[in-house]
């Protein structure tokens, strides 16, 4: 029911660039009380939200705008323009959950073409639990563990964005070099 992303700069730790909106859930169009009180998205914050393909063609148009303006590239564009003077770019992911079975169900149950950049990623909780040889208690708990609060909501998918990448910036200055963890391209 929410689709955010944010773009992390590697080299300065700033975010410069967000994307968010909520999606409208066509089967099951009203939210349970559950899914309410843990992630404080409301009614009518799905019922003004756009159907899965819109937000995934906004999402598109959000990622071609950014390459441009940063001339960042994709793995999958690396591959074709090996030579590129533009800085790589991938997703950062806390688990495998949202790209790797959440969106890549949802794409392929209501055949909707995904975006390939969106089939590799880097999964931080493995990477943290690599790195520093501890088992976080989730998101929130990881950051706890090296001194950072948590901002905002948790499960408020554009705050776990800005806070995952605000973890993912607290590894880099550690020395940790991030590599993709995870690709469901064959």
């Amino acid at each position: 029911v929410e689709f955010p992303a944010v773009l992390l700069n590697t080299s300065t730790g700033e975010i410069e660039s967000e994307f968010h909106t909520y999606v409208q859930p066509q089967e099951h169009p009203i939210l349970s009380e559950f899914c309410r009180e843990l992630t404080g998205i409301t009614q009518n914050q799905v019922d003004e939200g756009v159907p899965l393909n819109i937000c995934l063609s906004q999402f598109w148009k959000w990622i071609q705008k950014i390459q441009k303006e940063k001339k960042i590239i994709f793995s999958t564009d690396i591959l074709n323009n090996p030579t590129s003077e533009a800085k790589a770019c991938t997703f950062v992911t806390w688990t495998d959950w949202d790209l790797g079975v959440c969106l890549q169900y949802e794409c392929k149950r209501k055949q909707l073409r995904k975006p390939d950049i969106l089939n590799s990623w880097i999964d931080l909780k493995a990477t943290y639990r690599a790195f520093y040889n501890r088992k976080p208690k989730g998101l929130s708990g990881a950051l706890q563990d090296l001194g950072i609060a948590f901002a905002g909501r948790e499960h408020s998918g554009l705050d776990d964005s800005r806070n995952t990448a605000r973890l993912a910036w607290r590894l880099i200055c550690d020395g940790c070099v991030l590599k993709v963890t995870k690709s469901l391209d064959k």
